[in-house]
């Protein structure tokens, strides 16, 4: 089946990727189809409730909010008796269109049988030492910024 209408981009491959989201775990493990001739992927809003395993039917209402001075938006999905189950995501607007946070692989153990350098920063870190550099740099800059901002707040 196509991506969209009259669209060549036909699903290779199907995984799951974290949506940033305002839970307790800080993400949605949303399913995903992979396309090789599009850049980004498409998610239908059901899939972010489906992915907080609630079932659609036990929610009131679902709206999108866009904040056009801010080129944000914010989805919401009201669970109909516990405001605590509700499904909130947080985006950004790009000529008008929702886009989420950066997607999040998901980081298995390195020991799990379907661990690949793609699903496995070790594996990652092990295989492209670019990545690796990378990684030691971030590392790195995020320390020296938190030490930076703990010495600020001790002065």
């Amino acid at each position: 089946m196509p991506a969209t209408v009259n669209s060549d981009a036909i699903p290779k491959g199907v995984g799951y990727l974290h949506v940033p989201a305002k839970n307790a775990q800080g993400f949605l493990p949303v399913q995903i189809s992979h396309a090789l001739y599009l850049r980004t992927v498409v998610i239908d809003e059901r899939d972010l409730v489906k992915a907080a395993k609630i079932r659609v039917k036990d929610i009131q209402s679902g709206s999108i909010t866009k904040h056009k001075d801010a080129d944000t938006f914010t989805y919401h999905a009201k669970h109909c008796m516990n405001f605590s189950k509700d499904v909130i995501v947080h985006g950004i607007l790009i000529d008008d269109k929702c886009y989420t946070g950066a997607l999040i692989p998901p980081n298995l153990s390195p020991l799990d049988a379907s661990a690949t350098s793609s699903t496995t920063s070790v594996l990652a870190m092990e295989s492209d030492p670019d990545f690796a550099e990378q990684c030691h740099k971030a590392t790195i800059l995020a320390i020296h910024g938190y030490h930076e901002a703990v010495e600020t707040q001790l002065i």
